[in-house]
Parts: C-alpha cells; sequence; structure tokens
C-alpha cells in the first residue's frame, strides 16, 4: 500500500500546497492578521508538517521541532471556531486548486485528519501556556487511510 505522501506525489506537490494555501489565507479577512503576525516561514514548515503526517520524511520532527513546536506557535492566539473553520475549508479548497487527488478515499482520510490537526491548534491557542504543552510532549502521529 502507498502511504499518502507517495499518493498526492510528493514534496514537491506539498510545498505547492502550501504556498498557495499561504497567499489564500494572507489575503483571507478572517484569518489574514494571524498569518501575517506568524512565522514568515509558514509554508515551509506546513510542506514539512504536511509530508511527515501524510508518511514522508520527519524533517517536521528532526529538524522544526515537532508537535510541541506546532502547539507553542499557536499558543496565546485563541483561534476561534470560525477561524478553524476557515482554515480547514481554505486548505481543502487549496488541495483542489493545486490538483492534490480527488479520490473518495484519500479526500475522506485528508479531510478527517485536517479537521483533527485544527481541533488541536485551536485548543492549544486558548491559553499562553496550555497544560498539553507540559511535559510529556505529545508526538506526531502518521495520519491514517
Amino acid at each position: 500500500m502507498t502511504t499518502m505522501y507517495e499518493h498526492v506525489g510528493g514534496e514537491e506537490a506539498l510545498r505547492r500546497l502550501a504556498e498557495h494555501f499561504h497567499h489564500l489565507v494572507l489575503a483571507d479577512p478572517l484569518l489574514g492578521d494571524l498569518f501575517r503576525a506568524g512565522s514568515p516561514y509558514h509554508a515551509d514548515h506546513l510542506t514539512a508538517f504536511l509530508a511527515e503526517m501524510l508518511g514522508g520524511p520527519a524533517r517536521y520532527t528532526g529538524e522544526l521541532g515537532g508537535f510541541i513546536a506546532l502547539l507553542r506557535a499557536h499558543a496565546g492566539m485563541r483561534i476561534t471556531p470560525e477561524q478553524s473553520d476557515r482554515f480547514v475549508t481554505l486548505l481543502l479548497g487549496a488541495a483542489d486548486e493545486v490538483g492534490l487527488p480527488d479520490d473518495e478515499r484519500f479526500r475522506e482520510a485528508f479531510t478527517r485528519n485536517v479537521e483533527k490537526a485544527a481541533g488541536f491548534t485551536t485548543k492549544a491557542s486558548q491559553e499562553d501556556d496550555h497544560p498539553m504543552l507540559q511535559p510529556p510532549y505529545p508526538v506526531l502521529g502518521r495520519w491514517q487511510w
């Protein structure tokens, strides 16, 4: 069985997705301020995150700090449910726009996992020092079909 990473076409396809998505969120009235205040390396970090989650190289954990770095990057942002929903909508729309596979099996798994990840970051964003940010730190789990 191929991984979701292989199914989408690897890192290049995920980089196209992350870069396109980043442009969309910067222009979005609900999300733009959050992303303009964030890391200028967001598209690269999102590429690494998605690659690792979909079964590719573990650069996000090995070089960028893994799940705890993801949670810390969102700590104190107080992301609203509407912003979280918009994030998911834009990312899924960007997947269509850059030509990620649209077969039902992949899209159901991708959607489910994107929604779950958005839920974690939204929850962690509600406090400056959320309990999820304390040891033992969670590890990134690969997304499953």
